[in-house]
């Protein structure tokens, strides 16, 4: 019987397979019968042990993937929208009445020394429900 890759199967998933085989080693069942019957390498099983033995089940949790950092701080992102939804943009000295992806991108950059693309900031509006939906 070959060996599971549980890259395929989901985080949820996984993280109970971890820790119900330990749970069963911890109960006193052979490591190996138990890699063996969940069909995963025989390394693996004492890989989830020693991360038990220096986090308990804590460590066998499935811990979401981190994303890049954002580049506008919490505090930022309040100012902005502020600016965005308060003020018109001839008020700040732009030349349209409308919000553009332009000046915001560019009253990002004067406002918080952060360069972003157009499709940057578009992506960054339209999560803060001020972009468009197309």
């Amino acid at each position: 019987m070959s060996s599971m890759d549980g890259r395929k199967l989901d985080h949820k998933t996984r993280e109970a397979i971890r820790i119900r085989a330990v749970r069963r080693v911890l109960a006193g069942e052979s490591p190996e019968v138990v890699v063996k019957a969940l069909g995963f390498s025989r390394q693996r099983i004492y890989e989830w042990l020693a991360r038990y033995r220096e986090g308990g089940e804590e460590a066998l949790r499935f811990k979401g993937i981190p994303g890049r950092k954002r580049k506008l701080s919490d505090a930022q992102m309040k100012k902005l929208y502020d600016i965005v939804t308060g003020k018109n943009p001839l008020e700040l000295r732009f030349r349209f009445a409308l919000w553009t992806r332009g000046m915001v991108r560019q009253l990002i950059l004067e406002r918080f020394g952060v360069s972003l693309s157009e499709s940057q900031v578009g992506r960054l509006l339209k999560g803060h429900h001020l972009g468009s939906e197309e």
